[in-house]
């Protein structure tokens, strides 16, 4: 098992320098095309492209790994996120940066979906979910330090684009060395939409809205800040204090879902969402600055917190053997609300300026603990005492759902065990 940690600790390493790259540029396009004066549709469209290019690089990743294999996939995938990220440098232009972010969503779903595979293919079956906690960890602290990153330079030079670059170049470093064994080949095990809802209606309708909202929050709340007149540093402040509310909120909820009816903490959340919507909405532009951070902390805390809730919800319904496409397919349904999220929320502040963004998340909500509410009458939970614990699944690749330690050994897309797993148990 000890043997194990080296190499997971070095395909961490390489996601971290991944992820800070990842989140930098998450906030520096849109910020930069607001700068411009670009158009929020103009904005929501580039942020759309993006969630597409994920969707895609999810079903495409397989392929290639079986072609060249996955260190020859990292790298060339590594290689292409850090020459698109140079490609920013050439001009303001959304067309050209909706196609860069098009080539970087595949590649990150591709990167993380390598580098997954590989954890949980070094990962024993008894620690499984330790090393799950640890890379959700250290991804949301790298996530929110890219972002801040913001704070200490000028959005308007390329220097941020370089330094994105160097990271997506850096990552390949620890992968690249580490004497890890091959992981077998990624697939994707995948339930249809009918089958999910069958399982579990208020999961599959919750990750939806969950993508809806998130996307676009994190997506736009750059051009937001913007608008409201807040200058680059609060902006990214904002940003990061969302994922950092959510590392925090994210056990707690968890905890309390495994004692009593999950559905009810998925609608408590989303009725925080929507008080802190309607404060940001109406009163965000007037807010004192550490306001303003505490009501977007909560928002974070509790909006990007709900859909592991919802995985974990659908898991209580689910068979063992059907967990890995369950967890696969819900992701997908995320990412799908994810590519639409960002369009709709960009409309609406056309229309309604910056507090649209929060009408938009608002209203998504509130359509979606109605829907959640009234499952609660049709349909009784699983009892405490047959629950598996909450497991905290971020919404990366595919694969991230093997690291669940609820999937048992030899499920389908699970590695084959080893004999150091059997021992382990």
């Amino acid at each position: 098992m000890r043997d194990a940690f080296p190499a997971i600790l070095a395909i961490v390493l390489g996601v971290m320098i991944l992820q800070l790259g990842n989140g930098l540029v998450g906030i520096l396009v849109p910020l930069r095309m607001g700068l411009d004066g670009l158009s929020p549709s103009m904005i929501g469209v580039v942020a759309t492209f993006y969630s597409l290019g994920f969707l895609v690089g999810c079903f495409l990743l397989p392929v290639l790994v079986r072609r060249i294999g996955h260190i020859r996939a990292f790298a060339v995938l590594a290689a292409l996120v850090s020459a698109g990220s140079l490609g920013f440098t050439l001009g303001v232009d959304w067309l050209l940066w909706g196609g860069i972010r098009f080539v970087l969503g595949i590649c990150m779903a591709g990167l993380f979906s390598v580098s997954e595979s590989w954890i949980v293919a070094q990962a024993p079956q008894a620690i499984k979910g330790r090393v799950l906690s640890l890379y959700m960890v250290c991804n949301k602290l790298t996530l929110a330090g890219g972002q801040m990153l913001v704070m200490v330079g000028d959005p308007m030079g390329i220097g941020f684009f370089l330094l994105i670059s160097v990271c997506a170049s850096l990552s390949l470093v620890p992968v690249a060395l580490t004497k890890a064994a091959t992981p077998p080949i990624p697939s994707i095990s995948m339930l249809s939409m009918r089958e999910l809802y069958s399982i579990a209606p208020a999961a599959l309708v919750g990750c939806v809205s969950s993508g809806l909202t998130n996307a676009a929050v994190i997506g736009i709340t750059p051009l937001y800040g913007l608008q409201i007149g807040l200058t680059a540093g609060p902006i990214a402040a904002l940003v990061s204090v969302m994922q950092i509310g959510s590392l925090a909120a994210q056990w707690p909820m968890g905890w309390l879902s495994d004692r009593i009816d999950r559905r009810i903490v998925i609608v408590s959340g989303l009725g925080v969402v929507i008080v802190m919507s309607v404060v940001i909405a109406l009163a965000g532009a007037v807010l004192p600055l550490w306001a303003l951070y505490l009501v977007f902390a909560i928002w974070g805390a509790t909006g990007l917190s709900i859909y592991a809730v919802c995985i974990a919800h659908a898991s209580d319904f689910a068979e063992p053997a059907k967990m890995v496409p369950l967890t696969s397919s819900l992701l997908l349904a995320w990412a799908l609300g994810s590519a639409v999220g960002p369009l709709l929320a960009t409309y609406i502040m056309e229309l309604m300026g910056p507090p649209g963004l929060f009408v938009y998340a608002a209203v998504i909500s509130t359509g979606t603990a109605l829907f959640v509410g009234y499952r609660m009458t049709r349909r009784s939970p699983v009892p405490v005492d047959q629950r598996e614990k909450f497991v905290n699944m971020p919404a990366t690749s595919p694969q991230v759902s093997q690291m669940n330690p609820r999937v048992p050994p030899d499920a389908p897309g699970e590695p084959p065990r080893t004999p150091e797993d059997a021992s382990a148990k």
